[in-house]
């Protein structure tokens, strides 16, 4: 009779000696314990024995479409023999890691799992099968296995049945009647989690381009560094000499000036560890990472992991990286460049929970930009690490104010020397008019001289406005503001009258040429021209005006000569500082901070936050040191976490990481379920929605049939989800699985807002 076979090209028993042997060694790179490291070989050597059916074997030799789910035939045998080796090994019988983990090797453990699923007639050949699994567990040091012949008796009774009515069925726990998907749900979470990442991983290392477990774990990491650093050609900082001293430091706290090595110092600190997992704020600071660590420890060993990384990882590769893909959205690789978000995810049980959060226990975890959460967002990441503390962890930050690392367990405090801390790098010019007013006018007079100009507004339609106004050469002199008795402009934009709060047309325009050198970059472009313009800014030419919002504090690796900036709160400001003269070789930079803030601004910060930060800049020399704004930061933050909201928020992020771990136990999260749904979000605040500007559908739908359909994401932006309420000007598109919008988008200035395009009243939407 034909062998049975796991692929059409492997044969089962072929490939379970395979798994088992790498999931061997994983085990040990792991540490797991006894017990457990028991659990994942049964479950390496019998996660795919439910092959082993007439109907699987009539699929994988292209005799059928669809087969029976294989892990759950595999259910049966299993949980026998997890069972049966209770008493020797010493666990409890209800404590069924092994057998949790083989039923959801396919499918994420949940309420509805595998339900309905009829009976399913086995192969006559797995009694033999059997013997060589039995025989290949016992080579790897499993112990009293019952004989093939007794198992195969006994599980007999269990194989004329649906496996799926098992999952309902009942079992005694300590004197209470359980179905077996809840005593599934209630296993210790971290024991199951453990058991599936070596199961998963050596399983899919099987079926990788390099099946060996040593491309998981980093080796020679120290030594890649100390190379990168002789490469650089500078001495090293007293700092940086001082994070890799501390080395054996569990927990390091890390303050250094932008600009003066901080990545390396903390790569120095990690220095050899089997895995390092860097997490940043932004995708846009998570892909620069990326792209400079691949350079330091080589293409394969770093791996990146955001909600766009499938489409980066495939745009600059010449063919799908499923391997790259894979490993890397469950911190498989032995360097991951990650957001935040995905290691929060991963607590709150999103996908892959199992494997990204026992992997991360083990891993040098830096949080770099600390100071850059929201307290909602800090609240949830204290609560992971308060229950699943990483092997090591450094937090890192230019300001790190004192107040927030009081929150995180305590670290060995490595600080830039003073030197670094006295450089005057800027030169702060407080001015009590707003941006709109004339900070355009200022951006061209430095342009002029051939300076680059960064200007950042708070909210995008300031930006926008900013932008319009000089490209259009439509500068309103200082008489324009407040002249209610001013004709209405029939050509060109209006101005906004900062006095009003509130747009007024006034007289046409000025016919001037507009100003040539001029990009603007925020939130509300598509992903093609977002990346484009990045590149642009870069690399920008003397006279460049660079007019965008937040997405620059912690977005870009820019540095300009002249910083025009609405007022902000502290910390922020101190990142869009350290977008100007960044390495501190040149003169101190012109820093023009416009005090009258927008109402825009007042509902993206609030009042008091900005009131706070103009009162602590008041005090703040004309050329501050890092030193001053560190410390100006700090203070902000001694009055910011102090107050009821600040600290309410922090809670209510710890509340819902503890209730979503809570209520799911060892299942992954529902989508579908519009309760969890809503709390299942790292960050607080606007929920976002990605649309397609119409005049891209038909671009969409040819890269979708030329097999470019991955390309999709280039085409979209994201948006409020609140703008979905003006339906005019949205519509689903089922073939795309995403909403078209009629919004008027410009590759320059990016999508209008719906009271542009409505003609509606102004002043709604000041995101």
């Amino acid at each position: 009779m034909a062998e049975l076979l796991a692929k059409p090209d492997t044969g089962l028993v072929t490939h379970l000696d395979e798994v088992t042997a790498l999931g061997a060694e994983i085990a040990d790179r792991l540490g797991l314990s006894t017990t457990l490291r028991v659990k994942a070989l049964l479950a390496c050597a019998l996660h795919d024995i439910g092959k082993g059916t007439i109907d699987f074997q009539a699929y994988i030799r292209g005799q059928k479409k669809k087969a029976y789910p294989h892990a759950l035939a595999s259910l049966p045998f299993i949980l026998l023999a997890e069972g049966r080796l209770a008493d020797y090994y010493g666990w409890e019988r209800h404590r069924l890691e092994a057998t949790a983990a083989v039923l959801t090797h396919h499918s994420p453990l949940g309420p509805e799992l595998y339900k309905g699923y009829e009976a399913i007639a086995y192969h006559p050949e797995l009694e033999q099968a059997l013997r060589e699994i039995w025989e290949l567990l016992q080579a790897h040091g499993v112990r009293k296995l019952p004989s093939v012949e007794e198992f195969w008796r006994t599980v007999q009774p269990l194989l004329l049945n649906s496996p799926a009515a098992l999952l309902e069925a009942s079992f005694s726990v300590d004197g209470t009647n359980k179905t077996l998907r809840g005593i599934l749900q209630d296993l210790p979470p971290q024991d199951f989690a453990q058991v599936k990442a070596v199961l998963h991983l050596a399983d899919w290392l099987a079926s990788a381009k390099t099946p060996q477990p040593s491309v998981v774990f980093l080796q020679g990491g120290g030594a890649a560094v100390k190379a990168h650093m002789r490469k650089l050609g500078a001495p090293l900082h007293d700092f940086q000499r001082q994070a890799q001293q501390a080395s054996r430091a569990d927990v390091l706290w890390l303050r250094a000036p932008t600009g003066t090595g901080k990545t390396e110092a903390l790569l120095l600190w990690a220095g050899d560890t089997e895995r390092l997992l860097y997490l940043l704020p932004t995708q846009a600071t998570t892909n620069a990472m990326w792209r400079r660590l691949r350079c330091i420890y080589g293409d394969d060993a770093v791996a990146l992991a955001h909600g766009r990384a499938s489409y980066v990882l495939r745009r600059e590769a010449d063919e799908d990286p499923l391997d790259a893909r894979l490993f890397g959205s469950v911190f498989a690789r032995p360097v991951t460049v990650a957001t935040l978000d995905q290691y929060l995810l991963a607590h709150l049980n999103g996908r892959h929970w199992e494997e990204r959060r026992t992997l991360a226990r083990r891993a040098t975890v830096v949080l770099d930009e600390i100071h850059a959460y929201e307290p909602y967002t800090l609240g949830l990441l204290l609560e992971a690490l308060e229950r699943e503390r990483p092997a090591r962890l450094a937090l890192a930050s230019a300001t790190l104010p004192e107040p927030l690392l009081a929150l995180f367990p305590r670290g060995t405090l490595v600080e830039a020397e003073p030197s670094l801390w006295q450089r005057k790098q800027h030169r702060v010019e407080l001015r009590e008019r707003s941006l709109l007013e004339e900070g355009g006018e200022e951006a061209l007079r430095f342009a002029r001289e051939g300076k680059r100009v960064l200007v950042i507004a708070n909210t995008v339609r300031d930006a926008q406005a900013i932008y319009r106004t000089l490209r259009e050469g439509g500068l309103c002199p200082d008489e324009c503001f407040g002249n209610e008795e001013a004709p209405s402009a029939s050509t060109g934009l209006g101005c906004m009258d900062p006095r009003a709060n509130s747009t007024t047309v006034h007289h046409p325009f000025h016919k001037s040429v507009g100003w040539g050198k001029l990009e603007l970059l925020h939130s509300r472009f598509i992903l093609r021209d977002r990346m484009r313009k990045e590149e642009e800014v870069r690399c920008a030419e003397p006279g460049t005006i660079f007019i965008a919002t937040q997405v620059v504090e912690v977005s870009l690796d820019i540095s300009y000569d002249v910083l025009i900036t609405e007022l902000a709160p502290v910390d922020a400001l101190v990142q869009r500082m350290g977008r100007v003269n960044r390495q501190g070789k040149d003169p101190p930079a012109p820093v023009l901070l416009y005090c009258r803030w927008s109402e825009g601004a007042q509902r993206v910060y609030g009042r008091e936050l900005l009131e706070w930060s103009r009162e602590i800049l008041g005090d703040l020399p004309e050329m501050p040191t890092p030193e001053d704004l560190a410390d100006a930061t700090h203070r902000l933050y001694e009055r910011v976490m102090t107050t009821d909201a600040w600290k309410n928020e922090l809670e209510e992020g710890r509340a819902a990481l503890d209730e979503i771990q809570r209520i799911l136990g060892c299942y992954t999260i529902d989508l579908s379920d519009e309760d969890l749904r809503a709390r299942f979000t790292a960050r607080r605040g606007t929920v976002s929605v990605e649309v397609l500007p119409a005049q891209f559908e038909q671009e969409a739908y040819r890269l979708r049939e030329t097999g470019q359909g991955w390309r999709l994401p280039e085409l979209l932006v994201s948006v409020p989800v609140y703008w979905l309420r003006h339906s005019e000007f949205f519509a689903p598109v089922p073939d795309l699985r995403c909403l078209r919008t009629t919004l008027r988008y410009d590759p320059d200035s990016g999508l209008e807002t719906p009271e542009k395009s409505s003609g509606g009243p102004p002043g709604v939407f000041l995101d």
